[in-house]
């Protein structure tokens, strides 16, 4: 610790926590120190380590369980939301957190899509629509169950690896991804769902709702993604 920095020695403190567990010294279920040791081994006060932990906590990475101690949380797909990085993808995203994203593709189809689907698409109502379903993991954990709905001037994803980034696709394609309109709200695991994201039905999870558009107003994709909360950090920033 470096007690003449500018740098407040809780938040040093809680910074090599996070180190340890993003190296893997530290694992999910992993027990901490208790103040006192951590005081003793870091030579700070009892204070500054409840300051360190009480962040920790704030946070998501570790949690308290009364009478028994504080333990390393799991892993969870911390997506930070600003004007920024609004549109960046889960690959995107998960790598940046330190964590390596992968996906289960589960179906393709066209589809006659519903009235909401046609009008976020901007498409007529006899128009097919590409229906992309995947399962979606962080460190090969499940994390959430996305359906993407495209329509068929996007059908050159078919031609493409649907378990990477299909914003990548698009880039590849001359189209930006610039702007989203997302909102969120809360929904029940259904059987599928409940299987696929390894929770109990009608556990409570987050259901995110996002249309996107490219740097010319075009409409890319409209989302409807299924996400386990236990798993997944959304920090908004205005």
């Amino acid at each position: 610790m470096v007690k003449n920095s500018i740098i407040p020695l809780y938040q040093q403190l809680s910074d090599e926590i996070k180190t340890q567990i993003s190296e893997g010294k530290l694992k999910a279920g992993d027990r901490l120190m208790t103040e006192a040791e951590f005081s003793q081994q870091y030579e700070v006060s009892r204070i500054t380590v409840r300051k360190a932990i009480e962040l920790l906590v704030d946070e998501g990475y570790v949690m308290r369980r009364q009478g028994i101690g504080t333990f390393i949380a799991e892993k969870k797909l911390r997506r930070v939301v600003d004007s920024d990085n609004l549109v960046r993808s889960f690959s995107e995203t998960s790598r940046m957190s330190g964590q390596e994203p992968s996906s289960d593709l589960l179906s393709v189809e066209w589809i006659t899509p519903d009235a909401s689907v046609q009008n976020h698409l901007r498409i007529g109502e006899n128009e097919k629509a590409l229906k992309i379903v995947r399962l979606r993991k962080i460190d090969g954990v499940p994390v959430m169950v996305e359906t993407n709905y495209y329509s068929q001037k996007m059908d050159f994803l078919l031609q493409s690896n649907l378990t990477g980034s299909t914003y990548e696709v698009f880039r590849q394609h001359g189209l930006i991804p610039s702007h989203a309109v997302r909102s969120i709200q809360i929904c029940f695991a259904t059987t599928e769902e409940a299987r696929l994201l390894g929770v109990k039905e009608n556990q409570p999870l987050l259901l995110q709702s996002e249309e996107t558009t490219d740097q010319n107003h075009q409409v890319l994709h409209y989302s409807k993604v299924v996400v386990n909360s236990q798993r997944y950090v959304l920090t908004v920033i205005t």
